[in-house]
């Protein structure tokens, strides 16, 4: 069986545009979907708020849930972290019909696998949330320089480090390490640098939030 998903917030524009493609996209497949659940929330909300944890709770393993894309899941990287261990662990398929990939199971908690969904979904909107943050930062005079009392908030992620560099190795951009061990994108920077952890590529989610 096969279930859509999309979310259908009407203070948003698109929405009908974003139906229109995940239908038309499913037609192409040839795919019919046994439900296509229209979550009213917005994928910026904790998707254990939305229908999409009902709708997961309710799928049986084998089952599939299909989207357009990874953004229709959310648009958090740690929120996409989290569903696509709940599909794991429920034995459930995701189809991504705009790419046409079906990821199995057993790929979702494949490292190569699951990276390369994560990489994709943050390809997805790394410009929504990279351009915003830094404006408003220039606007509102914060400056962008070392900040007081750094090396005290740095040490507090000594304990993190064993995990940071697993996930650098995997290169998982910095903005998402930090959203993984819950702390600030300038605070993992800071700490990177004190530990001579970075590679001389600043990649440019550095220092922003959702």
């Amino acid at each position: 069986m096969v279930y859509g998903y999309l979310t259908i917030d009407e203070k948003e524009e698109g929405n009908n545009e974003d139906k229109l493609k995940l239908e038309a996209a499913a037609k192409k497949l040839d795919i019919k979907f046994k439900t296509l659940v229209e979550d009213p929330q917005p994928n910026r909300i904790d998707w254990k708020l939305r229908e999409l944890n009902e709708l997961i709770k309710t799928m049986k393993k084998g089952e599939t849930l299909a989207t357009y894309e990874a953004l229709n899941l959310s648009r958090s990287v740690t929120q996409l972290l989290e569903i696509i261990e709940a599909l794991a662990k429920k034995g459930i398929n995701l189809h991504l019909l705009k790419q046409n990939k079906i990821i199995h199971p057993e790929e979702l908690v494949d490292t190569k696998a699951f990276l390369e969904t994560i990489k994709k979904a943050e390809s997805e909107y790394e410009d929504k949330r990279n351009s915003e943050p830094v404006e408003k930062r220039n606007l509102s005079g914060v400056p962008l320089g070392r900040p007081k009392g750094r090396r005290n908030k740095s040490r507090k992620l000594d304990k993190h480090l064993p995990e940071i560099k697993k996930y650098l190795a995997l290169k998982i951009s910095k903005a998402s390490i930090a959203k993984l061990i819950g702390c600030h994108a300038q605070t993992l920077y800071n700490y990177l640098e004190d530990k001579n952890l970075l590679d001389g590529t600043e990649d440019n989610e550095e220092g922003t939030e959702d």
